[in-house]
């Protein structure tokens, strides 16, 4: 904002940088009218004295203004520094009328003739130094071109009247120049203050988008950090999945072949077959949390599915643990893996309850949510919300709640992958997740889960004992772990199939055409020889699709899988598998490829 303070410090500033050459100006007109009074042989007494006193304030000046000079010029002057300029300018106006009301009436000739070009020269020079105020410069030019004029009225010569109105007009010339001047100046300096403030509020807002975009870049990093962390533990765990689970069938199928021997004690099989299912469970974990694991999503009915969870919640938390839930009636189904879909919202329930340690409210809310996320990848989610009046979490403690291991609980108490599946499989899903907490106000924790755009199935179960059994059908296994191969193999045959098994592709291919070739392929994903079990998988279905094709695997890329068995009936069994999981497997696929009874029968 520009006040008048701040304007007449500019004027003053502006006045006071030409003091040295109106200083220097005004010593040599003194010492030039000096000679020329001295060469016209008219040097009077009173024109020495005004030439000293001229001279004396010109070098006081300019003895002031060199020390002043480097220091910092004041922003603002009262109105008093104004009126004392003014004053300045009177005086000094008073000192240049002199010549001409005093010795311009006792000189003639040349000397008069200096004395009114001079006057008029000192009226011009004046007002242009001093129209930055233009009080101080019209009262300087007016006392001079007064005095000049008084004095030539005192010669008393008639050519005073052209005299008197050229000066009347060359003064209001000067007078509407120096006003305009001044208007311009005025203007000029609102004008730049302005342009610095909007300088100023520019620089301000580019400091604080710089401070802004490094705060955003340093976030962004950290998050990409954060990023690569998880990526390279999930890397990690899918590969140690994969022989972790190749170890786990291998010890739960041999366990299920020596708990199938006459005088078998089950006091010795039944813990490792419970150990190995722990650990299938832990691997699924881990798989979840790294986005890997193998989904069957299908169309869910979540009104049906919850109404299940509470009644298993009821028995599973503790009485003090009130659960209220909040479902609509015209609820859409959800595209996921219901049995995952359950497990996560159970994990949710499970650390609610832990955070409720004296009891409390659990409550699950579910909503339909349409079209949400940018307008390229809009669609439309089912929105499930839990929530708790348990402890809460401290953001520290929410921003690390996803990463596996990590863990508020004693040891002994958790194994900090709760959190970590949940995420992983609402990310793997096509849903996100969301976590709200306040320390002592509890957490809210939101998952969105895509909309199934077909109504929700009930799907049937064909009976065990029609599984649990086959009628000869030719079963080849594709696999590169010989422990792996044995043990599947034990199983396979005690189903009353015929079992073959290889190491690799090549070897498989070597059976195809031969009158022993297999009704039903079940192969490994991973294999040896630069062929995958999922490349094998296509290029059955297109040449022998005859034959039905079964793909195992403890670690399976799933989007990779699909697009590649896009179009077939081939299904995906994860190890650790179990015998009846195993059986239901084969069946099923046998079913498939509709193997016909009287091939199979010989």
């Amino acid at each position: 904002m520009v006040d008048d303070e701040e304007i007449i410090a500019q004027r003053a500033y502006a006045i006071t940088s030409l003091t040295p050459p109106m200083m220097t100006a005004n010593i040599v007109n003194s010492f030039a009218a000096l000679l020329v009074f001295y060469l016209d042989s008219q040097l009077l007494p009173q024109a020495v004295l005004w030439a000293a006193v001229v001279i004396s304030f010109s070098a006081y000046s300019l003895w002031r203004f060199s020390t002043y000079r480097g220091k910092p010029f004041p922003k603002r002057l009262t109105r008093r520094s104004y009126r004392r300029t003014n004053i300045r300018a009177a005086a000094l106006g008073l000192v240049w009328a002199f010549p001409g009301a005093v010795i311009l009436p006792v000189t003639t000739g040349v000397s008069q003739a200096f004395i009114i070009a001079l006057a008029a020269g000192t009226v011009s020079a004046g007002a242009i130094t001093l129209y930055p105020m233009p009080v101080a410069a019209l009262t300087f030019s007016g006392i001079v071109a007064i005095g000049s004029m008084a004095g030539f009225a005192l010669t008393a010569n008639s050519s005073i009247i052209g005299f008197a109105i050229c000066s009347v007009v060359f003064y209001f010339v000067i007078a509407s120049s120096v006003l305009r001047h001044e208007r311009i100046f005025v203007s000029e300096f609102k004008n730049r203050r302005a342009l610095d403030e909007k300088n100023r509020e520019i620089e301000n807002l580019l400091a604080e988008a710089r401070a802004e975009a490094i705060a955003e870049r340093k976030n962004a990093e950290k998050r990409l950090l954060q990023a690569q962390k998880m990526e390279a533990i999930g890397q990690l765990t899918g590969g140690i999945a994969h022989d972790f689970n190749n170890l786990l069938a291998t010890i739960q199928g041999h366990a299920e072949l020596l708990a199938l021997e006459p005088g078998t004690d089950h006091h010795l099989t039944d813990p490792i077959l419970r150990s190995t299912k722990s650990g299938a469970e832990l691997t699924r974990r881990l798989l979840a949390f790294a986005r890997r694991q193998t989904l069957k999503p299908q169309a869910v009915d979540l009104d049906h599915l919850i109404k299940d969870m509470v009644e298993l919640l009821r028995r599973t938390l503790r009485d003090d643990v009130r659960i209220e839930t909040e479902l609509p009636p015209d609820l859409w189904p959800v595209f996921a893996d219901p049995n995952l879909l359950a497990n996560a919202i159970l994990n949710l329930a499970n650390n609610a309850r832990d955070a409720m340690p004296r009891g409390g409210k659990l409550r699950i809310c579910v909503a339909n949510l349409p079209r949400e996320g940018t307008p390229t990848k809009a669609r439309d989610y089912v929105r499930i919300t839990v929530c708790d009046t348990g402890t809460g979490m401290s953001p520290e403690v929410k921003a690390r709640a996803t990463e596996p291991f990590f863990t508020t609980k004693e040891f002994g108490y958790g194994s900090g992958l709760g959190l970590s599946m949940v995420h992983g499989f609402v990310e793997q899903s096509g849903g996100e997740m969301i976590i709200e907490s306040t320390p002592g106000e509890g957490t809210r924790i939101e998952i969105r889960i895509p909309r199934s755009m077909e109504a929700a199935k009930t799907v049937t179960k064909p009976a065990i004992e029609k599984v649990l059994g086959g009628s000869g059908e030719r079963i080849l296994i594709v696999e590169d772990n010989k422990d792996v191969r044995v043990t599947v193999k034990r199983l396979l045959s005690s189903f009353d199939y015929r079992v073959q098994d290889v190491e690799s592709v090549a070897e498989a291919r070597k059976l195809l055409d031969t009158v022993d070739a297999p009704d039903i392929i079940l192969s490994d994903i991973v294999l040896p020889g630069g062929t995958s079990g999922v490349e094998f998988a296509k290029e059955l279905a297109a040449t022998r699709p005859e034959i039905g094709v079964l793909l195992m695997s403890g670690y399976t890329n799933l989007e990779t899988t699909r697009a590649a068995t896009l179009g077939t009936d081939i299904e995906l069994l994860p190890k650790p598998f179990d015998s009846a999981d195993l059986a239901k497997a084969i069946y099923a696929c046998c079913q498939r490829a509709r193997v016909p009874q009287e091939q199979t029968l010989h």
